[in-house]
């Protein structure tokens, strides 16, 4: 790159006459190609003889924050930190990975992977629905113990019983009282789905409970989630992903 090369943020609002806010909003927004080449990163240098374009739609307005559900495979860890790498997001958010039930209207840029918060954590080996949000509100939400959540539950059983008495008390035993940091947790409903297949539905989000309350009753089970609040899964298969349109609520 050559020593007259300028950051784009910069030569864009020289050439448009707009303020580098604006010219910064536009080239985030995906709006801007170099030399017929989207670029969405405002520091990206570009020489002075290079063509600079702006989408005849494109408009100077920050993005809303976003929120992705994803159907995390079994087996998948998710890293303990507070915002998920930009890697990961790259590797996991994909086109190809995109559910094409996605009605959000949303454009995949670096924009809508920037700062995903994982809320509602899944253990490695559980799958199912995992939500990621760049919107304080919505991971609130989700973790607000004053006004939890339904969360759905499947648990997959190795060696269920048979018995009718016995699976009775498997079902007493789960939906015993449960109690962290001195109080009861919600209590839990349980039933049998098939005659390995359980279906626990609860209200809050402390992903170690299922599994904590499986091994209670003596069992072993995969666990799988699949629904936070009133979104589920909606047919996406394990890997896939979309993101929520601006009326959807959970």
């Amino acid at each position: 790159m050559s020593d007259d090369a300028q950051r784009l943020a910069k030569q864009l609002a020289a050439r448009l006459g707009c303020s580098r806010r604006d010219a910064e909003l536009l080239i985030a927004g995906g709006w801007v190609s170099v030399d017929g080449v989207v670029v969405e990163e405002p520091q990206a240098r570009v020489r002075p003889e290079q063509a600079i374009t702006v989408d005849p739609d494109g408009h100077a307005e920050p993005l809303p924050p976003a929120t992705l559900v994803w159907h995390k495979p079994a087996g998948v860890a998710v890293p303990q930190t507070e915002v998920l790498p930009d890697a990961l997001a790259r590797e996991w958010f994909t086109a190809e990975r995109r559910h094409a039930g996605d009605a959000s209207g949303r454009r995949l840029l670096r924009a809508l992977l920037n700062r995903l918060v994982p809320v509602s954590r899944l253990h490695d080996e559980a799958s199912g629905l995992m939500v990621f949000t760049q919107n304080p509100g919505v991971a609130r939400r989700i973790t607000d113990r004053q006004s939890p959540l339904e969360q759905e539950w499947l648990a997959d059983v190795v060696d269920a019983p048979g018995d009718p008495e016995a699976r009775e008390a498997v079902l007493r035993s789960i939906g015993k009282p449960l109690y962290f940091d001195g109080r009861e947790l919600p209590r839990l409903k349980a039933s049998w789905q098939s005659d390995r297949r359980l279906r626990m539905a609860f209200k809050h989000d402390m992903p170690a409970e299922p599994g904590h309350r499986i091994a209670r009753a003596g069992l072993v089970a995969v666990l799988h989630r699949q629904r936070v609040g009133r979104i589920g899964l909606d047919g996406m298969v394990a890997g896939q992903w979309r993101c929520l349109g601006a009326a959807e609520r959970f």
